[in-house]
């Protein structure tokens, strides 16, 4: 198949989403084409020069208006990758077939057009464990520190301090990223093996989602690099990993204070079982190559569409 992958190099330097699926498609032979989301103005040219079978908009909200999708005579597939955040309905006269990140969307939206599941993933060619001698970070979180998309946009931050502050959770937070309070173990933003290496020497990966986040892609990176993760629990999370088994969840801040404390203490060892059972789930389950191997039977079905 020949298809116009329109998108961006968002995450490009930690294997993001984006970019996993683009190469796993192509190692999968098909003819895939990247060209910047900002050329999509030009996407009657473009479609014009290649012949495409298929055209993917690879980007949580890229649109084009009625007329230049009229013109358009193959399947235009759309991508929400931060599905519910900031979704918007009318985003689907853009496109032919849809695929979301997020259960409920597919659950809310399936009968308006042709709809696929496509959760975030690990992605084997990049990640993976490496032995560490000494696992010198207590936790980590990697992430922005302010997320504009929560219902209280400083929860990253009020979470952290308080932890940081609690005599009971005794032990240290190591946050990378944008948006941060200034602080000792407060850094910037990482990339390449120096990300790795981060979660590689984590004992847990500290995962602060709001009550009705999407599945975070952190999730995937550090289990699938044999570090543990506790994340809050909602629906979406039991679908693809055992609550308490191969990943940790908490219902509130309280309930997050008694489980790193459990965790990283008494039941330290308890926790190294998670890990290794999330991993080997990640690794029959959760690699980029079985999202993709579902994809392609998916969009391979929008052939017709027009």
């Amino acid at each position: 198949m020949k298809i116009l992958y329109f998108s961006d190099k968002y995450t490009y330097d930690v294997m993001g989403t984006k970019r996993s699926i683009f190469e796993e498609v192509q190692r999968r032979g098909n003819d895939i084409i990247f060209y910047d989301k900002d050329k999509v103005n030009n996407i009657l040219q473009i479609v014009s020069q290649t012949k495409p079978d298929q055209i993917w908009f690879s980007h949580s909200d890229l649109k084009i208006n009625s007329t230049l999708k009229s013109k358009i005579k193959v399947p235009v597939i759309g991508f929400g990758f931060s599905d519910p955040y900031y979704f918007d309905i009318l985003r689907f006269t853009s496109y032919d077939a849809y695929v979301t990140n997020h259960y409920e969307t597919l659950e809310k939206y399936s009968d308006v057009m042709p709809m696929h599941y496509n959760p975030t993933a690990c992605d084997f060619n990049f990640h993976g464990r490496k032995d560490i001698d000494d696992k010198d970070i207590d936790a980590s979180v990697i992430g922005v520190g302010i997320h504009p998309r929560f219902n209280h946009a400083e929860e990253r931050l009020v979470i952290v301090d308080m932890l940081r502050r609690n005599k009971m959770v005794n032990f240290n937070i190591n946050c990378y990223g944008q948006k941060w309070n200034k602080h000792s173990q407060n850094f910037n933003p990482i990339v390449g093996e120096e990300f790795l290496n981060v979660i590689r020497r984590s004992k847990i990966g500290l995962d602060i989602q709001d009550d009705w986040s999407p599945l975070a892609h952190r999730m995937f990176e550090y289990i699938s690099c044999g570090t543990p993760v506790i994340t809050r629990e909602r629906s979406e999370v039991s679908r693809v990993f055992i609550p308490g088994k191969e990943i940790i969840t908490y219902r509130h801040y309280g309930d997050l204070c008694e489980k790193l404390e459990y965790y990283m203490t008494d039941g330290y060892d308890e926790l190294r079982e998670i890990a290794e059972a999330g991993y080997k789930r990640c690794v029959a389950e959760h690699d980029i190559k079985y999202r993709v191997e579902s994809l392609l039977t998916f969009t391979e079905s929008v052939k017709d569409v027009k």
